[in-house]
């Protein structure tokens, strides 16, 4: 198997993976016992949610890398990455909330670059859900100091694992972007 191939079926099941670990993270927000660890006495519980996010968006690495979009777009979809791995550490340190959550909007931002250039070199569902969450995630960050909007988030939430198993599928087929 040539090595373009072997990088392809990485960067599937990178897709893939970060689809799963994404979705196991959506169930966090909705399990407050699993949520407050964070600000409780629980280590082990803090540590595997930062070890979560953390994983949720290494993996990610080599899909940036695979996806066509231009090269300032991939830019800005590992400044992502990178902002948002630090913003974990960050809360898992006990940073101020308002610190860590406004770097986390800002990377957001960033994020909704890279999904909005990929998701455009793509068609069909792989296109439409991954332009939806880029707006989504770009609105939030601009709106998320208003007291209960955290409702306009939960969309690209649950549609962000949805279009991480379409790009998997996308990079595995080999598909003309």
């Amino acid at each position: 198997m040539n090595e373009t191939k072997l990088s392809q079926q990485r960067a599937a099941i990178a897709a893939y993976g970060a689809a799963l670990l994404f979705a196991i993270h959506l169930i966090t927000y909705f399990i407050p016992a699993i949520r407050d660890v964070t600000t409780s006495s629980s280590v082990f519980g803090a540590e595997a949610l930062a070890l979560l996010a953390v994983a949720e968006h290494l993996i990610l690495l080599p899909v940036i890398a695979a996806l066509p979009a231009p090269g300032w777009a991939r830019a800005a979809g590992y400044g992502w990455l990178v902002l948002d791995i630090a913003t974990d550490i960050m809360q898992l340190n006990g940073v101020g909330k308002l610190t860590y959550l406004g770097l986390r909007y800002g990377a957001n931002v960033a994020a909704a670059i890279w999904i909005a250039s990929a998701a455009w070199q793509g068609k069909g569902a792989m296109r439409v859900i991954g332009v939806i969450v880029a707006i989504d995630i770009a609105l939030y960050s601009f709106i998320a100091f208003i007291p209960f909007t955290f409702l306009v988030l939960v969309p690209s939430l649950v549609l962000l694992p949805l279009w991480f198993l379409l790009v998997g599928r996308r990079i595995a087929r080999g598909d003309n972007f």
